[in-house]
């Protein structure tokens, strides 16, 4: 039997453990339409400035701003216009004195031309346009660079690429750009009780869905490889550590507790790794364990649904997200809530509470659905997010006002987000 856990570590403890031996992950290059969700290995140095060109801000007339000094609703200055353009036409205008050519949003500035007047300040009359308003210099035009000068850094290395990094980039011409190589994680279960889904459920059989669930915690950052299952033999869950080569994580799912049958520890030890931590204080997820095998980090997720969620979310991410050198720190959705009843918990230890939210007049109010049971799936779907006690607090009383991390895209809630 593997030996008992002897110092639970905290969950930031346990992060900078590990954190020592995370090396930078290599880069590569993709295209730009292929780079949402990706983090820069590079900063990106802008090529060109943007916009290119001077362009007008508003539909109107460009114009020389000095033709127009004076003009009011009851003194129109007249003014003749000498064509139109709109954007991405090649017509090329020159403005000299009380003309004024009709432009369109985003069209290039018309040569002599320092402003434009917006269509609500003008009136047409054939060839010629009354301007009701006078403008300054530079009025409603996109100086060009001055959104973007050349050779700005517009984006640091380390910058998860969103939409609109996307937009930028693509704004720029830029076709493709260095990112760094996803982490490469194998997943490996281990249970005599576990059948692949879609399986003949037998008496005493279940089916391995913490992969799916892992995979979708980790599946936007990293690549996933499945092994398979190891039976609950040593022997076996060796052979399908030693087929992870090619790898930068290796992720068990079960075998880290202290269970007769529970033989990660000894494996590990006996393949000459280092074991870093041996049980969390948190509940659930206590029997996670951290090592280091081979050059690779290995991340013991304990079997019961629910620790192995809250492993995945609060240790496995985070370092798949330190090895991609993401800067910043994550934000999450937080609602302010009041609590129902009380949650006790005990010291020394940090809760994951799963709780549903429902709104009473113009507060928030959390129910605890459950506090332990770290295998009851149907408390992750009929809960809204984690009421996290910390491990300094002794529990929470009814009435007490708490942040609750919300797990769930969308809620039926009509107010009261707040990124934090």
């Amino acid at each position: 039997m593997s030996k008992l856990f002897d110092k639970l570590s905290r969950v930031d403890e346990a992060l900078s453990k590990i954190s020592q031996h995370i090396s930078n992950l290599p880069s590569e290059i993709v295209s730009t339409e292929r780079a949402l969700g990706r983090v820069l290995a590079e900063d990106i140095i802008s090529p060109s400035d943007f916009p290119p060109y001077d362009r007008v801000a508003f539909d109107g007339y460009a114009v020389r701003s000095e033709s127009t000094f004076g003009a009011s609703s009851d003194n129109p200055i007249v003014l003749r216009v000498i064509g139109s353009s709109s954007p991405g036409e090649e017509r090329e205008f020159e403005i000299r004195g009380m003309e004024a050519v009709e432009v369109a949003t985003g069209a290039p500035l018309p040569k002599g031309a320092d402003s434009v007047v917006p269509l609500e300040y003008s009136r047409r009359l054939g060839e010629h346009v009354e301007i009701l308003k006078q403008v300054a210099p530079g009025a409603n035009v996109d100086r060009a660079g001055s959104d973007i000068r050349k050779g700005e850094t517009i984006l640091r290395k380390g910058t998860f690429l969103g939409p609109f990094e996307i937009l930028a980039i693509a704004s720029l011409n830029i076709t493709q750009v260095r990112v760094v190589r996803k982490p490469r994680v194998c997943i490996i279960a281990s249970g005599d009780e576990l059948v692949e889904l879609g399986s003949e459920l037998k008496r005493g059989k279940i089916v391995n869905s913490n992969l799916f669930g892992i995979r979708a915690i980790i599946g936007e950052l990293a690549e996933t490889r499945y092994l398979g299952i190891a039976k609950d033999e040593p022997s076996s869950i060796k052979g399908l550590i030693e087929a992870c080569d090619d790898c930068d994580i290796i992720v068990t799912i079960a075998g880290s507790s202290v269970g007769s049958k529970d033989y990660l520890y000894d494996v590990v030890k006996s393949m000459g790794g280092e074991i870093l931590v041996r049980g969390l204080s948190i509940m659930p997820g206590k029997p996670t364990m951290l090592a280091v095998l081979g050059g690779r980090l290995l991340v013991g997720i304990p079997g019961y649904p629910v620790s192995a969620m809250v492993a995945a979310s609060e240790i496995l991410l985070p370092i798949i997200e330190r090895l991609l050198g993401i800067r910043g720190v994550e934000v999450k959705t937080r609602v302010r809530a009041k609590l129902s009843q009380r949650v006790p918990s005990s010291p020394g230890v940090r809760h994951y509470v799963r709780v549903k939210l429902t709104k009473e007049g113009d507060s928030y109010i959390a129910t605890p659905v459950r506090i332990g049971g770290a295998g009851i799936i149907s408390s992750l779907v009929r809960s809204d997010g984690f009421l996290i006690v910390p491990e300094e607090v002794e529990g929470y009383e009814r009435g007490d006002e708490v942040d609750v991390i919300v797990y769930r895209r969308w809620l039926d809630l009509e107010e009261g987000f707040q990124k934090s």
